[in-house]
């Protein structure tokens, strides 16, 4: 039986020492010698999915661009207007250091850790003389503060004292600051309260106003000009205690209440009650209770250190609205694509963080009115259905410039798959009928009303559109978003079923699924992303990923995969650009092929894919060595995390399948995640054989029954428990078990 340590250690051990264990996959470091970095670096993420940040390997954030991002502090949610409504850009920090009066400049050797168990970054850097600078820096999950610890250690008795300083530079005036973008800022040392206060307004795309503190956790000596603030301490060498401070970056504002100068002062006064020890034991707790929902253990390293960034990268991009490609102006401008959050939530529900998923569906319905308006007869309810825009603001509205992008709608079926997947994953109706179905239903509607052409011999088909864009604009019949469209439609039935609501239109929706079904586009015994195409695409896995209309029965769509699989290398970016295939497309097809119960692709795959992944595991959209773009690719990260899932549990209807797509060279791997009808799997392979399997309920949970499919290999009938199973029967090298489903059920092994 595999156990997952607990660490029970104070600060010094866990995050401000320069060891670190390589067998643990949460703790990736960076190394290098002055001003020398890694290849392909790229600063961690710090966020919580409020304020997000990236920290260079010496703890600051130098203005330095790292594949086209310069470290800044950005806050969701927080932008300008028209015309193409950019975050509002926060700033960014800087710290010195000086020992007996001498600065401290370039380190001999650096080391950087990203440890996303706390969702911290550390930072060592070691000087001759026997100094040595270390950096703490995280974002408290609850809050928007952000705490940075600056520690200077000596083994040098010669050494006396340090001076820390710390500097925050808000916008300087400039362009940005003037119609439209203007951003007026003022700020005063407060004695008081012993801290720096900037007090700013915005005329954005939400006028707003707010106050940001800077501060630390004992007295300072401050210098502000204007819109810098620098703080300052003296801290002498005992000979026993190292020279160290902590210091506060707080920002409030009136987007979230009116309240905001008041809740800054409280956020100062718990910080500084709090400390750093109090802080980072509260964000181990809260990130904990993420953590505790689900793992994974692999023979592959690499591989589960990337799962596990993908897993801390999807939590700290987790906006109080949705899931952006990234909280960054190099990001689309943390705007919301309905076609791009589907990925993120996927791999965030079925990793069996339901309730941060949830956001992603309640966010569309927040905006379904929004949605509905765009496509009302002059305000007037109908059944056009909604139509939601491409890049969405946080109020509901189209944030994307024109473009033939503005043509696609298989984010309407990515939208409807998520509120679909909440369900199933969740078993809960009161959710089903106030959330998912209203979303559902006019996604349903809008390709039934404004899509689907019906021609004289009463066959249906999807009209033109703009499909994957590599392909171009105004495509008929393209196949991927036809196959959302089906599966909208079917899920749309589905649900009004469940719910017995509107049941003509449900019939109607079943109808036109089956001949937009009849209509799919093929060429001889495969299908094809458009009748015509002479390009490869991605697209032709549609209806294994990300819609599930098929698995390994369908020959058409099989032969599509694999025909992909052998041709469409050259075709493998989103962009006519590089030369491999980028990770987010690797993760596509590894869940495509994962459906298909392939044993040897997925893994490869997403091996490919864990290879081209920066210093901390991080994906991009891109990297290559001629090609590198958008590094902390949201995308890519629910892609990869999704297909992994895929390939150790899959959910079809009554049935789990239990490793599915796993390689069989693997013989020692576990794992915990979500499985439909609001259950959690835990199971355990030691030496190719299952040790372990435990299925426990949810809330929402009743007493049912399932059917699990598991390779033979790794089963032996006798040690399954008895008191549950009904029947076991082989098939084609696999074991189908039937189990009566009560409660905490162990089909092998122990519950606890």
């Amino acid at each position: 039986m595999i156990v997952r340590s607990v660490w029970h250690i104070g600060l010094c051990a866990v995050v401000l020492q320069s060891a670190v264990s390589a067998a643990d996959p949460q703790r990736i470091s960076a190394t290098g010698a002055g001003d020398a970095l890694p290849a392909a670096y790229v600063p961690p993420l710090v966020s919580n999915g409020s304020l997000c940040l990236q920290v260079d390997s010496c703890g600051n954030q130098k203005q330095q661009a790292f594949r086209g991002m310069t470290p800044a502090i950005w806050w969701a949610g927080r932008r300008y207007g028209p015309p193409k409504d950019q975050l509002v850009p926060f700033g960014h920090f800087s710290q010195d250091a000086m020992v007996d009066g001498k600065a401290l400049a370039t380190p001999a050797r650096w080391m950087q850790t990203l440890d996303t168990k706390e969702a911290l970054v550390s930072c060592s850097s070691q000087y001759d003389g026997e100094l040595t600078v270390e950096t703490v820096v995280f974002v408290p999950l609850l809050h928007d503060l952000i705490v940075v610890k600056r520690r200077i250690t000596t083994k040098d008795p010669r050494r006396h004292s340090a001076r820390l300083t710390f500097k925050y530079q808000f916008t300087p005036p400039g362009n940005e600051n003037r119609v439209p973008r203007r951003t007026v800022c003022t700020s005063e040392w407060s004695g008081a309260s012993q801290s720096a206060d900037l007090r700013f307004q915005v005329d954005g795309h939400r006028p707003s106003s707010g106050v940001i503190s800077v501060f630390a956790d004992r007295p300072v000596t401050a210098a502000l000009d204007k819109q810098a603030v620098a703080l300052s301490a003296e801290v002498a060498f005992d000979g026993v205690h190292p020279a160290e401070r902590t210091f506060f970056i707080l920002f409030a504002d009136s987007l979230d209440g009116k309240d905001h100068q008041q809740r800054a002062d409280w956020l100062r006064t718990q910080a500084r009650q709090m400390g750093f020890d109090g802080l980072l034991a509260v964000q181990r707790q809260k990130w904990a209770r993420y953590w505790d929902e689900s793992y994974v253990q692999l023979p592959d390293h690499r591989l589960e250190c990337a799962w596990y960034t993908a897993q801390y990268h999807l939590r700290a991009n987790a906006t109080k609205w949705s899931f952006p490609v990234g909280i960054f102006p190099t990001h689309w401008a943390g705007r919301f694509f309905g076609w791009d959050e589907m990925f993120c939530y996927q791999a965030l529900v079925s990793s069996n963080h339901r309730d941060v998923a949830r956001r992603c569906p309640e966010f569309r319905l927040a905006g379904l009115k929004t949605a509905l308006d765009r496509n009302a007869h002059y305000g007037r309810p109908g059944i056009f259905g909604a139509r939601y825009p491409w890049e969405t603001l946080e109020d509901g509205s189209e944030g994307a410039p024109p473009g033939f992008w503005m043509d696609h709608v298989f984010h309407m079926a990515n939208i409807a798959l998520s509120a679909w997947f909440q369900y199933l994953y969740t078993a809960d109706k009161d959710y089903l009928r106030s959330t998912g179905y209203p979303v559902i239903k006019e996604c349903a509607r809008f390709f039934f009303a404004n899509m689907i052409y019906e021609g004289d011999n009463g066959r249906m088909f999807l009209g033109k559109c703009t499909d994957l864009e590599r392909l171009g604009p105004a495509k008929v019949n393209p196949f991927m978003t036809s196959c959302g469209a089906i599966y909208t439609l079917e899920n749309a039935a589905q649900a009004a079923t469940l719910l017995d609501a509107d049941p003509q239109e449900a019939a109607l929706w079943i109808a036109a699924a089956a001949k937009l079904h009849e209509s799919l586009p093929r060429d001889g015994n495969r299908y094809v992303p458009y009748a015509g195409c002479m390009e490869e695409s991605v697209a032709a896995m549609g209806g294994l990923f990300p819609y599930p209309l098929f698995d390994e029965s369908s020959e058409l769509q099989r032969n599509a995969a694999e025909h992909y699989l052998k041709h469409g290398r050259a075709f493998g970016n989103m962009y006519q650009m590089g030369n491999s295939v980028c990770p987010w497309y690797l993760g596509w097809m590894a869940a495509a092929l994962a459906r298909l119960g392939d044993r040897t692709e997925p893994a490869r795959l997403l091996d490919e894919a864990a290879r081209s992944a920066g210093c901390f595991g991080e994906m991009f959209e891109i990297n290559e060595e001629k090609v590198s773009r958008t590094p902390w690719f949201s995308t890519a990260s629910g892609n990869v995390v999704y297909a992994l899932n895929q390939m150790l549990v899959q959910c079809r209807g009554p049935e789990i399948r239990i490793a599915p797509a796993v390689p069989q060279v693997w013989k020692d791997y576990a794992c915990k995640l979500a499985c439909h009808g609001d259950l959690t799997i835990n199971f355990v392979v030691n030496g190719g054989r299952l040790a372990r399997l435990v299925l426990e309920p949810g809330r929402s949970a009743e007493p049912f029954e399932r059917t699990l499919v598991i390779p033979a290999e790794l089963v032996d009938e006798p040690s399954l428990n008895p008191s549950v199973v009904k029947a076991v029967r082989n098939d084609h090298g696999k074991k189908i078990v039937e189990i009566r489903f009560q409660g905490w059920t162990a089909l092998m092994g122990h519950a606890n």
